[in-house]
């Protein structure tokens, strides 16, 4: 890394020999449109990739290759659709404002994005990592009342820090290694819950190297297991839960996890609980099968009224199968209310568990384990590439650090 010598400029200090250009001397702006719905050759069996902002949402990285719905050449021909060439900046200017995407193929886009189409020799991947961390400067400048919208004129006036075109380059080749190593991760945390979901439904139903089976009234089990409430298994402790207002939270400023329907809310200085916890939404969870609506707490900590505490009763069950299988069952048929989904405490005592012996418990529990702790590892791994990321990010593409060009 060299020293820097800076200059301002419209959009900062930027190293002296960057320039300064405004979106509409560097790139071509193109709006979006989505074809009639009601002409089916429109969309029918198309095969044009048509990006909406939900495409954009969940990307690993900033390319994109495809779409969810696809249009024809006929909806091309016959609308005023755009479409745009590979490696174009496509922006998600409404609904919400501030998605960044580089597409990977030629494509069109709906009318809550925005393209930019470079009108020169620009390296398009440094400039969108550049729109993706002023996330905030572009929902700044959104207008609306109803729904925010960057509009063209506006998304046109914007300046961006020209680097030269070689560290253009280099600073993209270093975001999108870090980006291929975060899809890498990605990708083994897929692998890994996929195996943890087949674990536990071959473990939490059929337990380990039985050959018998029985039908009961959560499917069929092995013989040697019984079927209980829950109520059966577990302390219930709700009365002891005390909720607490943002404000109040405020006031009590600590370290000590203040717990709702699903994780840990705030930090406050004082605790209800002391121990090992299953907490279950009471409401507002995803009560489908291998959902999120239970989780352990373990320590000193405080709950609100929207999550049951449960504690295993240890003679018959461990908190830990307790979870796993809380998490595995579709409790959804337990819920009530059309709104707002809740799994009240006297329908909650009800629910069917199966109930194996206590060591086969722990030896299931301590295989599932085995797999979360990878999962962890692995999230941990996320994080810190995350972080690098974001910290690369804000350092080289604004000019703090410069990167060495080798000729």
């Amino acid at each position: 890394m060299n020293t820097v010598e800076f200059k301002d400029s419209p959009v900062g200090r930027i190293p002296v020999d960057w320039g300064v250009s405004r979106v509409s001397e560097v790139f071509d702006v193109f709006t979006g449109t989505t074809p009639s719905t009601k002409i089916d050759e429109f969309w029918d069996d198309g095969d044009v990739v048509w990006v909406t902002p939900a495409d954009m949402s969940n990307l690993n990285g900033i390319m994109i290759a495809d779409s969810e719905r696809k249009v024809t050449v006929k909806a091309l021909k016959r609308t005023n659709l755009n479409l745009i060439p590979k490696l174009s900046i496509l922006i998600s200017t409404r609904a919400p404002v501030g998605y960044v995407a580089l597409n990977t193929v030629e494509c069109v886009f709906n009318q809550g994005c925005k393209a930019l189409v470079p009108k020169s020799h620009v390296d398009t991947r440094y400039f969108a990592y550049y729109l993706l961390i002023n996330k905030k400067r572009l929902q700044d400048l959104s207008g609306g009342s109803t729904f925010k919208e960057l509009n063209k004129k506006t998304l046109e006036k914007i300046y961006l820090p020209v680097p030269p075109l070689e560290e253009q380059k280099r600073i993209s080749e270093i975001l999108q290694d870090v980006d291929g190593a975060i899809e890498k991760v990605n990708k083994e945390i897929g692998v890994t819950e996929k195996l943890k979901r087949g674990l536990m439904q071959r473990l939490l139903m059929e337990g380990i190297n039985h050959t018998e089976f029985k039908d009961s009234h959560v499917g069929r089990i092995p013989v040697d297991w019984d079927v209980v409430n829950l109520e059966d298994v577990v302390e219930i402790h709700d009365n002891k839960r005390i909720p607490l207002s943002e404000k109040e939270r405020i006031k009590m400023k600590g370290d000590y996890p203040y717990c709702g329907a699903n994780g840990i809310i705030d930090y406050i200085n004082d605790y209800i609980f002391n121990g090992e916890f299953v907490l279950l939404a009471e409401d507002g969870g995803d009560y489908s099968s291998f959902g999120s609506s239970a989780y352990i707490m373990n320590g000193k900590f405080w709950v609100n009224n929207h999550a049951h505490v449960i504690e295993a009763l240890p003679s018959k069950i461990t908190n830990r199968f307790l979870l796993h299988i809380l998490i595995y069952l579709d409790l959804t048929h337990y819920v009530v209310g059309s709104t707002r989904k809740k799994l009240n405490q006297g329908i909650m005592r009800k629910i069917k568990i199966p109930l194996p012996p206590l060591e086969e418990q722990k030896r299931i529990s301590e295989i599932l384990q085995d797999v979360d702790r990878r999962l962890e590892l692995l999230t941990e791994r996320k994080v810190k590439l995350e972080n690098i990321k974001r910290g690369l990010m804000n350092d080289l593409l604004t000019g703090k650090r410069r990167v060495r060009i080798t000729s």
